[in-house]
């Protein structure tokens, strides 16, 4: 292989991250209390990394306030939504107990904003790292984007492309 060679990965992109971040930041630097964050940010990488194991996932990059996760093609619905549940739930516990005692004002939102999508990514190296480039991705962050906007019950909102939802969601079980 030749560093001009393309390499193409097929996958299933998750892409999320934390609800009123912003809020969360701005709250938190202003009462010297910013380790706060820091601790929930360590406690989800290092649950990530546990777990990457068991669901096979690459935890590509980190994004300022969430993640980019690229899932093996063959993963099925049912385990995509364990995943999801899982996640969620260790994020509202450690925000329950890390984030929000220290909060001197109330967030409207505290949950997670979920998209996916699947399709290729042409692998590249930029400044010496591994990147990624593809379609898939760019809609990914567009659904992850677009859920924020959706508000109300569940501070979870998952969107996901027809072709997600054909392919691993329509079978799955509790959602």
């Amino acid at each position: 292989m030749t560093p001009n060679d393309t390499i193409i990965y097929h996958k299933l992109i998750v892409v999320f991250d934390m609800c009123s971040s912003s809020n969360i930041i701005e709250d938190l630097t202003l009462t010297s209390n910013i380790d706060k964050l820091k601790n929930i940010i360590n406690k989800l990488k290092k649950w990530l990394r546990i777990k990457s194991k068991e669901y096979r996932y690459e935890i590509y990059k980190y994004i300022g306030d969430g993640w980019i996760l690229l899932f093996p093609v063959d993963i099925t619905g049912n385990e995509i939504i364990n995943f999801l549940k899982k996640l969620n739930s260790i994020y509202y516990s450690t925000i329950n107990s890390t984030i929000i005692p220290y909060l001197e004002r109330d967030l409207e939102t505290t949950g997670l904003t979920f998209g996916i999508e699947k399709g290729p990514l042409t692998e590249l190296i930029m400044l010496g790292k591994r990147e990624f480039l593809g379609r898939a991705l760019n809609i990914a962050f567009r659904l992850q984007n677009a859920a924020k906007g959706k508000g109300g019950y569940p501070d979870y909102p998952i969107l996901v492309s027809n072709q997600v939802y054909n392919e691993y969601l329509r079978e799955a079980r509790g959602l």
